[in-house]
């Protein structure tokens, strides 16, 4: 899990920030992330400069990936209806999926939301 020192923060902000320019091309498969646990790890990795200050900041460690927020209610694994992209979530290629996961893990009971891009336009589908 994530709570190494700032060198390792930083690292952490800009391998994702790299990846997260990926190109969606036909055939990749990408990740949901709740745009709220997304929000606070890019505080507390100190994403946007505005965050800086709150780098490394405990009271701002994001935990295990949690998209509890995209899901259906009670034990479903189904995609609540209508989630709209960059607002209710971010779409992480699956390096940076697996990368966020190695470092912060992901909430029990939960898997991961993977979508095949079929084609150039991201439709996102429940199931």
């Amino acid at each position: 899990m994530a709570e190494g020192g700032a060198a390792e923060l930083e690292t952490q902000r800009a391998d994702t920030a790299a990846l997260m320019k990926t190109p969606l091309k036909k055939g990749d498969t990408w990740y949901l992330v709740d745009s709220r646990w997304f929000k606070q790890w890019k505080k507390y990795v100190g994403f946007d400069s505005w965050d800086k200050y709150q780098m490394g900041d405990q009271n701002v460690y994001p935990g295990p990936v949690d998209n509890s927020g995209l899901l259906k209610g009670g034990d479903s694994q189904s995609l609540k209806e209508h989630l709209i992209d960059e607002l209710d979530y971010i779409l992480v290629p699956t390096e940076g999926w697996n990368k966020l996961v190695s470092w912060y893990g992901l909430l029990e009971n939960q898997e991961p939301i993977a979508r095949k891009l079929l084609t150039l336009s991201f439709y996102l589908t429940t199931g």
